[in-house]
Formats: structure tokens, C-alpha cells, sequence
């Protein structure tokens, strides 16, 4: 993930589109199923929802169209006080990781 990007959208590939409609899926039953005692995966933040801030991240900073349900987590874990530190934090690393980069060596920042 790269917090430094900005938010553009972009097409996925199939296999990344698939990847995407399954974490949705995913995400919203935990949601319905378990999410009744607050906003995320099981109702209070926890382990899984640290697991998937990455992916929140990438979901964020590359537009993805996702559910009502899954849009509404990546906003919860995105208003998080924690996650305004991590992405502070992260903005002010001097690195890029090319491999993880689709447009290397042209990063794009924000």
C-alpha cells in the first residue's frame, strides 16, 4: 500500500476483480452476521479489522466500487483515530518498493 498515491481510480485485472467481489462478499456477511454490536467485521474493532486496513487502504486509494456494506466498513476503519496516525506516519517514509508500484519508476503522489 502506498498512503502517498492519490485517489484515482483504476481498472483492476480479472483475477483482481474477483479478488475484490470476494472480500465484498466476505466483509458483508461478517457484517451481517456478526456486526450488530458496532461498525466493523465482528462489531468492535479487532484482529481481523487490522488485517484488512491494507486492503481498506488499496480499496481506498484506487476508487474500488464496492457495496453499501463493505463501503460502509472502509469508511469505519478509515475514521479510526489510529488509522489518521498510521497514515500520517506512513507519508512521512522516504521509500518506495518498486515491485509493489503499478506505475514504477513514475510513482505517482499525493
Amino acid at each position: 500500500m502506498n498512503v502517498r498515491r492519490p485517489v484515482r481510480p483504476r481498472a483492476p485485472t480479472a483475477e483482481a476483480a474477483d479478488n475484490i467481489k470476494r472480500i465484498d462478499a466476505m466483509w458483508t456477511d461478517c457484517r451481517s452476521r456478526f456486526g450488530q454490536a458496532g461498525p466493523f467485521l465482528f462489531g468492535a474493532f479487532g484482529a481481523a479489522d487490522a488485517m484488512y486496513a491494507p486492503v481498506v487502504s488499496r480499496f481506498h486509494t484506487y476508487a474500488v466500487d464496492l457495496s453499501p456494506v463493505a463501503r460502509a466498513y472502509v469508511e469505519a476503519v478509515m475514521s479510526l483515530p489510529a488509522w489518521a496516525d498510521w497514515s500520517a506516519a506512513a507519508r512521512v517514509e522516504p521509500w518506495v518498493l518498486p515491485s509493489d508500484e503499478v506505475d514504477w519508476p513514475t510513482v505517482l503522489q499525493g
